[in-house]
C-alpha cells in the first residue's frame, strides 16, 4: 500500500486547523462532506411513552449502559491497555481530533466509547454514520464526523441501512424520508450474538412489556394483597425471561440460595463482557474506514485477560463444578467492581 507522502499529510493537517464547515459540494466551506443522513434531523426523545418506563428499560438496562460506560470512562482499565497502533503519529492525531468531536472536555477517546456503549445499551444497537470531509480543490479526505442513527427507523440490508426516519410532524401525522447509506460508511454495533444479536434483545423487550406495569400503587385494603401477589408473580415471570442474561445489583431476587445469587452475577458480567467487545468492535470498524482514507494499516489493541471470553467462562465453569469457592469466586468478581 502506497503510504500518504509528507506533502500531502501537511496539507491534510493545514486544512484540519480549519473548523468543519459547508455542504455537501465543494466551494460552499472550508470543504465539503459526503454526509447521508444530515437530510433527516428530526429527532424524537429515546422513550416515546410512559410505557416505555418498566422494570427492565429503567433499572435492567440502566444498569447495564452505567456498567458498560463506567468501564470504559472511569475506572481506567481501558487506560493504555485499549489503544491504537501501528499508525503514523499523523494518523493518530487525525482520529483523537474527530472522534472527540465538539465540546469534550476530556481529551481521551475512551470516553466517547462510554457514550456510544450508553446509547447501545438501551437499543440493543448502535448505528453511526461516518461522515468524510474532503478539500475544496484536490477532494483530499482529511476529516470526519460521526452521526448516530436511531436504530428504530433503520433496516439493514446486505449492502446499506434504510434509514426510514420522521423529518416533521404535523398535528397527530408523522412525516417520514427515507434515504439509502452504504452500510461500508457506518460503524454498526449489535448485541452480541453470544445472546442471540439483536433479534433477540428486542424480542425480549417485546416479552417484557408484555407483562405489564410491576409497580402498582393502590393501598386499597381491598386490593393489596391482590396486587402484592400479583407482583411477585411479575417478579417470577420477569426473571424467568432475563435468566440467561443474569441480574445486576439492583435487579436481584431475595428468595433464592446463594449460588444462583452468584451464577446469576456471573452471568451478568458475562454480558457486560461480551457487550463491551462489541463496542471495541465498533471503533475497530471506524480503523478501517480511516486506514482506507489515510492509506495505513493501523489495529485496534486490547488485551486484558478479565476481559477475554474463554477465560472469564472457564472461571465461571470453576465456580459452577465447585473448583472454586464462594470467596474465591467473589474476589474473582470484585475487579469488575472496582
Amino acid at each position: 500500500m502506497e503510504k500518504i507522502s509528507e506533502e500531502t499529510w501537511k496539507e491534510i493537517l493545514n486544512r484540519q486547523s480549519f473548523p468543519l464547515t459547508g455542504t455537501n459540494e465543494p466551494k460552499n466551506g472550508n470543504g465539503y462532506h459526503d454526509g447521508l443522513s444530515w437530510q433527516i434531523l428530526f429527532r424524537y426523545p429515546a422513550f416515546k411513552n410512559n410505557t416505555d418506563f418498566n422494570t427492565f428499560r429503567s433499572i435492567y438496562l440502566r444498569d447495564l449502559s452505567n456498567d458498560l460506560q463506567s468501564g470504559f470512562q472511569w475506572n481506567k482499565k481501558f487506560i493504555d491497555v485499549l489503544k491504537i497502533t501501528k499508525c503514523s503519529e499523523n494518523y493518530k492525531s487525525t482520529f483523537k481530533k474527530y472522534i472527540l468531536g465538539k465540546g469534550y472536555y476530556r481529551n481521551e477517546f475512551l470516553y466517547v466509547l462510554g457514550e456510544w456503549a450508553q446509547d447501545f445499551a438501551y437499543k440493543g444497537r448502535l448505528i453511526l454514520e461516518i461522515i468524510g470531509w474532503y478539500d475544496n480543490n484536490t477532494n483530499q479526505f482529511y476529516g470526519f464526523e460521526l452521526r448516530r442513527l436511531d436504530a428504530d427507523y433503520c433496516k439493514l440490508t446486505k449492502k446499506n441501512i434504510i434509514y426510514n426516519a420522521p423529518i416533521e410532524k404535523k398535528g397527530n401525522k408523522i412525516i417520514l424520508k427515507k434515504i439509502k447509506i452504504p452500510r461500508e460508511k457506518c460503524i454498526i454495533i449489535d448485541f452480541p450474538d453470544e445472546f442471540g444479536g439483536y433479534k433477540a434483545f428486542v424480542e425480549k423487550d417485546k416479552q417484557i412489556l408484555k407483562l405489564g406495569d410491576r409497580f402498582k400503587f393502590d393501598i386499597n385494603p381491598e386490593t393489596i394483597q391482590k396486587n402484592y401477589e400479583s407482583n411477585i408473580e411479575w417478579d417470577k415471570q420477569y426473571h424467568k425471561i432475563i435468566s440467561n442474561w443474569g441480574t445486576s445489583a439492583f435487579t436481584d431476587i431475595d428468595d433464592v440460595p446463594e449460588f444462583y445469587k452468584e451464577l446469576n452475577a456471573f452471568k451478568f458480567r458475562y454480558l457486560v463482557i461480551c457487550c463491551t467487545h462489541e463496542i471495541i468492535n465498533g471503533l475497530r470498524q471506524l480503523i478501517n474506514y480511516l486506514n482506507k482514507k489515510l492509506l495505513e494499516n493501523a489495529e485496534v489493541e486490547f488485551n486484558i485477560q478479565q476481559y477475554d471470553k474463554d477465560y472469564f467462562k472457564s472461571m465461571q465453569n470453576k465456580f459452577v463444578t465447585g473448583e472454586i469457592d464462594f470467596k474465591e469466586a467473589n474476589d474473582f468478581l470484585k475487579f469488575y467492581w472496582s
